[in-house]
């Protein structure tokens, strides 16, 4: 049964550092492995993997004691089963906007009796070739997982203490641009409206001893962060 580096910073107070990729390639994330980085984390929303490269990826990170996450593509019943049978151990659900979908999300997520999950041998329970039966790893997955879920509405904001209520999202995440867009600010992440509602979700979440994803996550998304680095090294060289 794999164990969760994302599940043990929640558990232990400390941080886990990730790379987020939008794209399959498994020799970067052998480097993240060999530098050092507790995670990987797949944008399948917004980046072009499939099934099978996504279940490639896990592999190596599986290789190198890495956690593999993933911020899904939607948030269907159907669409969470396939990311926990391919191995990942983490989701990421976008566009959560009210307490129902959060608990439709909770629901998939984890097998009865606190969810729903369907069981199949997939990868995700190493086809059945361990030695646990299927209530051991059921049992073991429930305590390992991580689901994490993105505000980016103003509804989400406005409903807070209701998705709050619902058992079994771990996490709280942001995404500024989209909730900009929301408010009537698109473009403008760090509007003072929409810095203001980020914090009034995160007083929320804290306030009910609840977690932020950056409580517990760092990382580096490697299409922003590279693009940086490489204009940075041009412009040092041009005025060399």
């Amino acid at each position: 049964m794999r164990s969760s580096n994302v599940r043990a910073a929640i558990n232990n107070g400390t941080v886990s550092h990730n790379l987020t990729l939008t794209f399959p390639e498994p020799t970067i994330a052998e480097w993240a492995g060999y530098a050092g980085f507790d995670g990987l984390h797949l944008d399948m929303e917004h980046g072009v993997f499939d099934w099978e490269s996504a279940e490639t990826m896990c592999r190596v990170a599986d290789m190198h004691g890495m956690t593999c996450t993933a911020r899904i593509p939607n948030t269907e019943t159907d669409t969470i089963l396939r990311t926990f049978d391919r191995g990942l151990m983490g989701i990421l659900a976008p566009h959560v906007d009210n307490a129902e979908q959060a608990q439709r999300i909770a629901n998939a997520s984890r097998f009865g009796p606190v969810g729903e999950r369907s069981f199949g041998t997939s990868r995700g329970r190493d086809y059945g070739m361990h030695d646990m039966t299927p209530a051991e790893y059921m049992a073991e997955f429930n305590r390992e997982v991580t689901v994490a879920i993105q505000i980016e509405t103003k509804h989400a904001v406005d409903t807070i203490e209701e998705i709050l209520e619902v058992d079994g999202i771990d996490l709280i995440a942001f995404g500024p641009q989209d909730l900009a867009q929301s408010l009537g600010h698109p473009g403008h992440a760090d509007h003072p409206e929409v810095l203001a509602a980020m914090e009034s979700v995160t007083s929320a979440v804290h306030a009910r001893g609840r977690l932020m994803s950056s409580d517990v996550e760092r990382g580096i998304n490697l299409v922003q962060w590279l693009p940086e680095q490489l204009k940075g090294w041009l412009d040092k060289s041009r005025a060399g």
